[in-house]
């Protein structure tokens, strides 16, 4: 059943104003941008000077599947024959008010998921293991800054037992809380990312600790036992009156994750065994804090951990294909392109041994972005955790990672490009039969095209 009908939208948009609503509207969300488009969404027309919103001219070919026109100037939309909802000032306000009020409605729980790396892993998890028993709304799709959110959050399904919602600093961390409200919050981790030059690492601490704030008194915090910041991310959360929840390899951690010739949770003294596969270790932290939740909720331990047994890691985030990208070349290709820091880095740099501990390793690594004044420091310290994993071949891109390569050259073989174009242009080239290749950079690095290229290149 659609959430919004006329009466909500009044409710939630009190200085708005209705034109030609029939009796029986209702519509299942707002959409902002095109391509999240959902049949019979309203949706909201961006305004010249503002980034949110679908394009006028894109309008007349999506006219048919749409509810509703939320607009600024209503007399320009009449023509469409539509509802039209006319709404006053910045269209941000509208879409966070909608969001707010929807969440106002919502009996059941949210999980606000957010930290430096491990964000997208962890609320996929936590989604997957609930809707195996209760029907979970959640937003998957990258949209985690205060406008994906309170997009997403408008098209959630109001019957839900949960909503999982990942949550980035984008916008605020005050202000997202403010619109999730969250039940539980999961701060997977603290690193270098998102920092200016005048920025330091607590920094980036305390405002994910304000993801607490809108939280009510005996919530519930999950937090990784050996972040960085630890103690001031559990000093807030007790001060807020939360329940504080650890995970890691301490022994003290209420879920203890154990990796080596065996990987297993340790819970309320129960040991929960995952198998004798290799799991990167930073995917058991993602598991950890999902089981947080499993816990927490008196849900079935053992019925979670049958999912996590075959759990998939996402595109971008981890994923692994085979491609036979010449007619005599076969590798592996593990895709870590979407997003990188040095924490992430360095549990993706290793996590590759655990995963191919025999296979003829290939690194490509591109810029960490938005390191701060430490930027230099922070790639060229990645040769360490290189040299732990024996590589067979590295290929850096990217003007920072030029530090690095000359750190690295003369230790092992290693090549550097300048931009991404020359890397592709000659990446098959680059690549023998057999060769296990991990990508892994940040966003802007732009390395998610070497991926494209290596599957366009399959035959």
């Amino acid at each position: 059943m659609n959430f919004w009908n006329e009466q909500r939208i009044k409710e939630a948009l009190p200085d708005a104003r209705t034109y030609n609503f029939p009796p029986d509207w209702s519509s299942p969300g707002l959409i902002i941008w095109h391509e999240n488009f959902i049949k019979n969404a309203t949706v909201l027309i961006r305004r010249q000077g503002e980034a949110r919103g679908l394009l006028p001219e894109s309008i007349p070919k999506l006219i048919n599947d749409i509810s509703a026109l939320m607009c600024t100037d209503s007399k320009e939309y009449f023509k469409y024959n539509k509802p039209v909802i006319e709404i006053r000032g910045n269209s941000g306000y509208a879409l966070i008010s909608m969001a707010r009020y929807i969440r106002k409605n919502f009996k059941g729980k949210t999980i606000a998921v957010t930290g430096s790396s491990g964000k997208s892993t962890t609320t996929k998890i936590i989604f997957d293991i609930l809707s195996k028993n209760f029907p979970v709304s959640s937003n998957q799709n990258k949209a985690n800054t205060t406008w994906g959110i309170s997009w997403n959050m408008t098209c959630f399904d109001i019957n839900s037992a949960y909503w999982v919602i990942e949550t980035s600093l984008g916008g605020g961390m005050s202000k997202n809380t403010a619109i999730v409200k969250p039940d539980y919050a999961i701060i997977t981790n603290i690193a270098p990312v998102h920092l200016t030059n005048t920025m330091k690492l607590k920094d980036i601490a305390e405002e994910k600790s304000r993801i607490f704030n809108s939280m009510k008194v005996g919530a519930s915090t999950i937090l990784w036992k050996e972040t960085e910041y630890f103690d001031l991310l559990k000093e807030a959360a007790e001060y807020k009156g939360l329940k504080v929840i650890t995970y890691g390899e301490s022994d003290d951690a209420d879920i203890k994750v154990v990796c080596g010739n065996e990987y297993s949770f340790t819970i309320d003294g129960k040991t929960y065994y995952l198998g004798e596969e290799p799991v990167a270790k930073h995917i058991m932290f993602d598991m950890a804090a999902a089981l947080a939740i499993v816990k927490e909720e008196n849900l079935d331990i053992n019925e979670a951990l049958n999912y996590l047994k075959n759990f998939k890691t996402l595109a971008g985030r981890g994923e692994v294909c085979e491609l036979e990208i010449d007619y005599n070349k076969k590798i592996k290709l593990i895709d870590e392109s979407y997003n990188a820091n040095p924490l992430s880095m360095k549990f993706a740099i290793l996590g590759f041994k655990t995963l191919f501990p025999d296979e003829n390793k290939v690194l490509i690594l591109g810029d960490m972005a938005e390191l701060g004044q430490d930027t230099e420091k922070y790639h060229i310290e990645l040769a360490d955790t290189i040299y732990k994993i024996r590589p067979k071949n590295v290929l850096l891109c990217g003007h920072n990672m030029k530090n690095l390569y000359e750190t690295i050259k003369g230790k092992c073989i290693c090549k550097y490009f300048d931009t991404v174009e020359e890397l592709n242009m000659n990446i098959i080239n680059e690549l023998d039969d057999k060769d296990c290749v991990m990508i892994k950079s940040s966003h802007s690095s732009k390395l998610y095209t070497t991926v494209k290229e290596l599957k366009k290149a399959g035959v």
